[in-house]
């Protein structure tokens, strides 16, 4: 393993120095370049490769390579765009350069997500190589993950056909207490920019101030109906068709919890905050959520302006769960936004990104399979994890493909996936290695896939 392991590192080394972020125009050029190595890479492994290009978005890389017609078919999802990174943003190195130190690879996108797809086309390269890829295999790779992909639902419409599979496997998340993960579910959600217009212009705060509408301050008392001081949400309208956390989630999550290393130092903070009685695992993974990621108001450069603003803006995430709607919630807030609004105050509000939650059939026949092949590779309990975070695509995948997801996280937990110092554990570099060999290889294909198709045929028979 250790070779490969070698080979592996240099691949991703390559692929880490292309500074393919998403959220710059600036970096189309090292889009582009990124989209040529991978497609070079693919094609030498002897994949079939086709470059999909969008109407606004970056190219997708979609490429295939057929065994036999006696075989499952596998499609692995990931992305190659990533977060912007600079040194001074707190790398202790330049986050395009691979540098391996204290146990750890550290550069941008060494788990998000190239580290993690690289794993399995590495991997598939090497089997085909030897003869030993055991099923038919698929991988698209897009370029717009962090940004959100308004064309990739469209190009799945388009090339249905040619994505038509047995099976998705995603791996693009971090591991629960370092143990072997598969995740379960995901919420899904939208982002919203909401803009408070209050006068014509900025007014001086002496000549003014106090006896005119401030944009800062009626968006603080807009905020104010928004959130509770408990963590929850203030308009109950929120929480409408939140799925009922069931019993065996909730002593699941208490698990993770018993069995969690110290959260508060894994997030940096110095206190875990969440609903009444609600425990870490279950609010972000069960609960419904608004965020501010963005507040502007005012001037905050060098010195003081004495105005009374006239515009204030903030950008809110929303993450919702099973089974309400993103299209639903959005309606309700604009309804809220309209009703709490003073009538002096001019808004705007936008949404972006709309996507649904996603629950994981657990009794589909490859996940019993995969979860006895992760507590082999990683000799530990496997954990089943309820995820906060969103990759549309999965969702997108079920409406359009009929096919069921497989999310397989490779990566540790601190590996400050979109920050500074983006790090993977070399172990679990080396055992994410361990097990896409194992489940792509022919001993997966024989010994599981094909048993619990059986097992599942049968089953049915005796049905009906």
């Amino acid at each position: 393993m250790t070779n490969k392991f070698e080979e592996y590192k240099k691949l991703l080394a390559e692929f880490v120095k292309l500074k393919s972020v998403s959220t710059d125009p600036k970096y189309q050029p090292e889009i582009r370049k990124t989209v040529a190595w991978l497609k070079k890479k693919l094609e030498k492994a002897e994949f079939e490769v086709e470059v999909w290009n969008g109407k606004t978005t970056n190219p997708v890389v979609f490429a295939s390579y057929h065994v036999s017609d006696d075989l499952d078919t596998v499609m692995i999802y990931g992305h190659y765009d990533v977060q912007p990174a600079a040194k001074k943003d707190g790398w202790k190195n330049e986050p395009f350069d691979l540098i391996q130190a204290n146990n750890k690879l550290f550069g941008r996108g060494v788990v998000d997500n190239k580290g993690q797809i690289l794993a399995h086309v590495f991997t598939a390269s090497e089997l085909i190589k030897e003869g030993k890829l055991g099923h038919n295999l698929k991988f698209l790779i897009e370029g717009n993950e962090e940004t959100g992909n308004d064309d990739l639902a469209d190009l799945m419409k388009q090339n249905k056909a040619k994505l038509a599979c047995n099976v998705l496997v995603v791996s693009d998340g971090e591991l629960t207490n370092n143990k072997p993960t598969i995740e379960v579910s995901l919420r899904g959600g939208f982002n919203s920019t909401l803009v408070y217009k209050t006068g014509r212009n900025n007014l001086h705060s002496g000549i003014f101030g106090g006896g005119v509408p401030n944009a800062g301050a009626e968006m603080i008392k807009f905020l104010a109906k928004v959130f509770n001081a408990d963590n929850s949400i203030k308009y109950a309208e929120f929480y409408r068709r939140a799925d009922i956390i069931s019993k065996p989630q909730l002593l699941n999550n208490k698990r993770l919890i018993r069995e969690a290393n110290d959260l508060t130092e894994l997030a940096g903070v110095k206190i875990l905050l969440g609903e009444k009685g609600v425990d870490f695992y279950t609010q972000t993974g069960l609960r419904p959520t608004i965020q501010i990621t963005g507040l502007k108001v005012g001037y905050t450069d060098h010195g003081y302006a004495n105005i009374v603003p006239a515009e204030a803006e903030v950008r809110l995430n929303f993450r919702i769960v099973a089974s309400q709607k993103a299209e639903a919630i959005a309606k309700s807030f604009e309804k809220f936004v309209k009703k709490v609004t003073p009538k002096f105050v001019e808004y705007e509000l936008k949404f972006s990104g709309l996507h649904d939650p996603v629950k994981i059939d657990t009794e589909n026949q490859y996940f019993d399979a995969v979860e006895k092949l992760l507590k082999k590779i990683y000799g530990s309990k496997v954990n089943r994890k309820n995820v906060g975070g969103a990759i549309p695509f999965v969702g997108e995948v079920k409406k359009i493909l009929g096919v069921d997801t497989l999310m397989i996280p490779l990566c540790n937990e601190d590996c400050n996936m979109h920050g500074a110092n983006e790090n993977f554990d070399v172990d679990l570099a080396m055992k994410a290695l361990d097990f896409s060999q194992e489940f792509l290889g022919h001993t997966t294909s024989v010994r599981y896939s094909s048993i619990l198709w059986k097992k599942k045929t049968k089953a049915k028979k005796g049905k009906t």
